[in-house]
């Protein structure tokens, strides 16, 4: 399954999973959460999932979905989502190919 990667710096990872937790509860769009923990979050996003992962400096995001282009769109919109709630902070998301 193609998946991509980024590591997205930042001290307050934590509070960024907390904000994406709280806002995944409500299933927007039709998107559910499979599992979360304290600063751990797995959300299915419909032919992929996303997994977040907060440690003491940065944001661990993972994307996996069934075919590259899918993967490409769910990438897009993740990291659309990550900069707008990060936008004071500067959140900046560069994937990484995890071939």
């Amino acid at each position: 399954m193609p998946t991509l990667e980024a590591h997205v710096d930042t001290p307050r990872a934590a509070r960024y999973v907390e904000q994406l937790t709280s806002h995944f509860a409500h299933q927007p769009g039709g998107m559910k959460v499979l599992a979360g923990a304290p600063g751990e979050l797995l959300v299915d996003l419909g032919g992929g999932t996303w997994s977040t992962r907060a440690t003491q400096d940065k944001l661990i995001l993972h994307v996996e979905a069934e075919d590259p282009d899918h993967l490409r769109d769910l990438t897009t919109h993740v990291a659309e989502r990550i900069e707008q709630i990060g936008r004071r902070d500067n959140l900046q998301v560069h994937w990484q190919d995890q071939a």
